[in-house]
């Protein structure tokens, strides 16, 4: 039996995103850079992930947004985690600039400077990096990824992740923010251990 004839599943049509016809849990984090006359610039992105296991950060955007110009002209940006109580953090920066370029809603985004890249962060983010672009790699359909090399890193003391604490507490202190793409959130509070085999590496 081929995937086209089991059917469970949904064959979609060439022209149909993927992505739009079931619901996929991602990351929901907030880029910050800095625009042309200093002002703050932030922006939600749920194309986020880190690239390999070393300090290296990339997101998925297109040059037509002020995020993407921002950073290939400043080649600087953070990554701010934000907590599910600050899920309106990420709707106002999601918000429309109005006729004059601007984002007002983001005044309502209380934010701190980087320590090492001239960026702003989300001030009570539960976690955030600091990044220097390495590469954007264009040609995905009109959006291209913008990779970083992290140089600063960030963590909430009520979110880091030590010997001295079950993971079960520490989630339940801090819970985790997740998009499901492409119009629901979710609080991550409640987990299981993963059942790896034994011998498993990374």
């Amino acid at each position: 039996m081929t995937l086209s004839n089991d059917p469970d599943l949904i064959t979609l049509q060439p022209d149909q995103p993927f992505f739009e016809t079931l619901y996929t849990a991602a990351p929901l984090v907030i880029v910050g850079t800095r625009e042309e006359d200093g002002s703050e610039n932030l922006a939600p992105k749920h194309m986020a992930t880190p690239l390999g296991w070393s300090d290296y950060f990339g997101f998925v955007c297109t040059p037509d947004h002020g995020t993407y110009r921002n950073v290939e002209r400043t080649e600087a940006f953070t990554v701010s985690y934000p907590r599910p109580e600050s899920i309106l953090d990420a709707s106002l920066a999601a918000a429309p600039r109005d006729t004059e370029g601007e984002k007002p809603s983001l005044t309502d985004v209380e934010t701190v400077d980087a320590d090492v890249v001239d960026a702003p962060a989300v001030a009570g983010a539960y976690g955030v990096l600091e990044c220097e672009l390495e590469r954007i790699v264009d040609g995905f359909d009109g959006a291209g990824l913008v990779a970083g090399t992290v140089v600063e890193k960030h963590v909430h003391t009520d979110a880091y992740r030590s010997d001295d604490i079950e993971p079960e507490t520490l989630l339940e202190q801090a819970p985790v923010l997740a998009h499901l793409y492409p119009d629901r959130f979710a609080k991550v509070s409640e987990t299981q251990a993963f059942p790896f085999p034994e011998g498993f590496e990374r």
